[in-house]
C-alpha cells in the first residue's frame, strides 16, 4: 500500500489574518480584476499583472504565448524553461511564487472550500466524483490514477475502479457561485 499523506493547512485560506487578506485583495482592484477569478483573465489582466508584480519582462512572451489566467495558473518550472525560455532561475521561482500567492488568495476571495479540488486546491471547472466518493477536478484526478497507485488521494484507500462520473449538481452551484460574485 502507498504510504504517501498531503498534508495542508487549511486554516481559513488566509493566514489566519482576515484584515491583510482583505488589503491584499484591495492592493490588486486595478483594471478590474479584482472581481474576476484569475482563472477568467484575459491575456492582458495577465500582462497587467506582471507589470504590477514587477516582472514587465516577461510581459512580450506572455503575449506572445497567449497566456491568459488559466495558462498561468498552470504554468510550471519545466513550460517556464523548455516552453517558454526563461532561463533565469530567480525569475522563475520569482514567478512561480507570485502565481502561488494568487492561488492562495483566491482561497481568501471566499470561494466555497467544496468548490475546490483536494488535489489542486483550485476551483474546479469539471468536477467529476472518484470511487471514494469525493469530487474531483477531472484532469487532477485522472493525472492522479496514472501516475499513482490508484489510491485514493483523500482517504489513500485502493480505489475500487477508476470510473468517473461527472458531478453536475457541483458544477452548477460552482456557476451559480461565479454569477454571484
Amino acid at each position: 500500500m502507498d504510504k504517501t499523506i498531503n498534508i495542508w493547512r487549511l486554516e481559513d485560506g488566509c493566514g489566519g489574518n482576515e484584515e491583510s487578506a482583505q488589503t491584499s485583495i484591495k492592493g490588486r482592484a486595478s483594471g478590474g480584476r479584482s472581481k474576476l477569478l484569475v482563472s477568467d483573465w484575459s491575456e492582458d489582466d495577465v500582462s497587467e499583472w506582471l507589470l504590477e508584480e514587477g516582472l514587465e519582462g516577461l510581459v512580450d512572451r506572455f503575449k506572445a504565448n497567449n497566456i491568459d489566467g488559466t495558462e498561468l495558473l498552470s504554468l510550471t518550472k519545466e513550460t517556464l524553461a523548455s516552453e517558454l525560455h526563461v532561463e533565469s532561475v530567480g525569475l522563475r521561482s520569482k514567478l512561480l511564487r507570485k502565481v502561488e500567492e494568487l492561488k492562495s488568495d483566491s482561497v481568501c476571495l471566499g470561494i466555497p472550500d467544496e468548490f475546490l479540488c483536494p488535489i489542486t486546491r483550485e476551483l474546479m471547472k469539471e468536477p467529476v466524483i472518484a470511487a471514494d466518493g469525493y469530487s474531483y477536478e477531472k484532469e487532477a484526478i485522472e493525472s492522479w490514477i496514472n501516475t499513482k497507485n490508484r489510491s485514493s488521494p483523500m482517504t489513500n484507500l485502493p480505489l475500487l475502479t477508476t470510473l468517473l462520473t461527472p458531478n453536475h449538481t457541483l458544477k452548477m452551484a460552482i456557476g451559480r457561485w461565479k454569477t454571484s460574485h
